[in-house]
């Protein structure tokens, strides 16, 4: 499952463009439900293996609950989508659970950090390797691979930009974002603090094993952050390393931290010599560029629907189903797009899933040691670096960081669950 999760989903879009353009649309509706089948087999076999219902802690509760509540939606009579659409929007909104109950069931002597750890880094410097291509060739892969044809074929949206590709692939000025083999530079962009949550669990053992594979796939992370020129993940990025200077004291990881604000800083001032660059970051600032205002305004649609329908509009209302039709609410905001279709209790489940999230990863760190510790610091610097991206973008579409990401999560509740809550006063 994690060669699947790590070496397959990354790759998903790229070859699903590659298949339509080939011909070879009949392989299509395999490779597209493919990932759904393989993560509903695996949670039925972990459900069936069971001789009796596992006690759930409160994280559990809560998945579960938002879960079911967002089921209730599909068969709701809510909304202007069909059936069919309605299950699509809740595939990309709420099938998280079930690959966070995966890693929550998994027996732990079958999972080792240290080959997940190892994989992620290998995929930053396959995807790096990519990257160094495109920017040599000065072009996007994707425009070798089909991506505006499959687009406009099956998603009804037209290429636009200056390189026939969609506005994602560029900034103002028509200066280049690379997606690798990602589905987007967004997405590429956001595995990048994936990655960065595992470097920093990596280093805080007491001995850094492969220090050359670690300093390769570090310098590749960095690599991926500039070159996708995504606001969200840089200042993930800066985000992360502040709380954690703020709350760990460990000095071979704040080298490690240091060494990455100096590095991020030296390209900055690089980048800065180029006005195209410089007005980027100071229009994103002053929300007067393009994409920061559509930002706010599609902030500021989505929050009037809410307070208009606190129950939400219906599943499709918001995100990829709507944005097809051209009639997308509130969407670039991973909360704005659950509030407005299923409403303020799934909004509110999922602000506190997430800060539990935080908490628990935070405390696992803090209060434990050998692999336990790696585990939690993974998933404190990932989550709080993401939360710039959950505020300016649908994540839970960017499938490797979503599925990695939850099922990690899953590990470090049941990790934490052993460690702590069977304890008195827990």
């Amino acid at each position: 499952m994690l060669i699947f999760l790590i070496f397959g989903l990354p790759f998903y879009i790229t070859s699903l463009t590659v298949l339509h353009q080939a011909g070879m649309d009949w392989l299509l509706p395999f490779f597209q439900y493919s990932k759904e089948a393989i993560i509903l087999l695996l949670f039925s076999m972990l459900l069936l293996r069971m001789d009796q219902w596992p006690q759930l802690n409160r994280l559990d509760r809560l998945i579960l609950i938002f879960f079911v509540w967002n089921v209730l939606y599909v068969f709701l009579p809510l909304g202007s989508y069909t059936f069919y659409e309605k299950v699509i929007a809740f595939k990309n909104m709420a099938f998280f659970p079930l690959v966070y109950f995966i890693g929550r069931w998994l027996d732990l002597r079958q999972f080792w950090l240290s080959k997940l750890q190892g994989m992620i880094m290998l995929l930053a410097i396959l995807s790096a390797l990519v990257l160094l291509i495109e920017i040599f060739m000065g072009t996007h892969l994707q425009a070798f691979t089909g991506y505006a044809a499959y687009y406009r074929n099956f998603f009804n949206v037209e290429p636009a930009g200056n390189y026939g590709l969609s506005w994602s692939f560029e900034i103002e000025g028509g200066v280049k974002r690379f997606a690798s083999f990602f589905a987007n530079p967004l997405e590429h962009a956001a595995s990048s603090v994936l990655t960065a949550g595992v470097l920093v669990s990596y280093a805080a053992q007491q001995t850094i094993p492969e220090k050359k594979f670690f300093g390769l796939a570090l310098f590749c992370s960095i690599l991926t952050v500039v070159f996708a020129l995504s606001r969200a993940s840089m200042a993930g990025y800066l985000l992360a390393s502040y709380l954690f200077f703020l709350i760990n004291g460990n000095k071979k990881i704040l080298w490690v931290y240091h060494g990455v604000f100096l590095l991020s800083v030296l390209t900055l001032v690089y980048l800065f010599s180029n006005d195209i660059i410089t007005d980027f970051f100071l229009n994103t600032i002053s929300f007067t560029n393009s994409s920061s205002l559509s930002h706010l305004l599609e902030w500021i649609d989505g929050i009037e629907a809410i307070s208009q329908h606190p129950l939400g509009l219906g599943l499709g209302e918001s995100g990829r189903v709507a944005g097809e039709f051209g009639l997308n609410i509130g969407g670039e905001n991973q909360l704005i797009i659950i509030g407005v279709q299923s409403g303020l209790i799934a909004l509110v489940l999922y602000v506190w899933i997430y800060a539990l999230i935080i908490q628990w990863s935070a405390r696992l760190f803090l209060y434990s040691d050998g692999v336990n510790r790696q585990l939690g610091i993974l998933l404190f610097v990932f989550k709080t670096g993401l939360i710039v991206a959950v505020l300016t973008a649908a994540v839970e579409s960017y499938l490797y960081v979503s599925y990695t990401g939850w099922f990690l999560t899953g590990i470090m509740s049941a990790v934490y669950d052993a460690s702590f809550l069977q304890k008195p006063g827990d």
